[in-house]
């Protein structure tokens, strides 16, 4: 009966820990799928595509950091990661200047991430803003 007791509740915890899984993927599959509705629903087609089809570059900048806002805001604080590199990717950074890219980040990391995205639906955009100002001045983007 002992044995029976335990097994019960072994399982009655692994309920537990699948339910609290669940609960957590569906909340960053929400934030991932509102940022996304809500990028396309503000922006007409003509600014998202080039006149052959292709998404403008500045639009895959755009959507990247609103599906990956908070992985980015943590890598930027350390200055490195594969979000970063995905991001120094995105902006056509030399592979041979990437690791400066992060640091970047880092330096700038409070102007960059000044809200949080659940707060605030355009702080991914106000980031990229930033960023893109930051890189110009730093002579990085024509």
């Amino acid at each position: 009966m002992k044995r029976s007791l335990s097994t019960q509740q072994l399982a009655c915890a692994l309920c537990v820990a699948a339910a609290g899984l669940m609960v957590g993927a569906c909340n960053t599959i929400k934030a991932t799928v509102d940022t996304t509705v809500n990028f396309f629903s503000s922006t007409s087609p003509n600014e998202l595509f080039t006149s052959d089809g292709m998404v403008k570059q500045e639009q895959k900048i755009n959507l990247f950091a609103g599906v990956a806002y908070e992985n980015l805001r943590q890598e930027a604080a350390t200055g490195s990661g594969q979000y970063v590199s995905a991001l120094a990717a995105l902006y056509d950074i030399p592979a041979n200047r990437q690791g400066e890219f992060g640091p970047v980040l880092q330096r700038n990391h409070a102007d960059l991430f000044t809200a949080d995205l659940q707060d605030d639906r355009s702080a991914h955009l106000k980031m990229v803003a930033a960023l893109n100002r930051e890189l110009t001045a730093a002579a990085w983007l024509p």
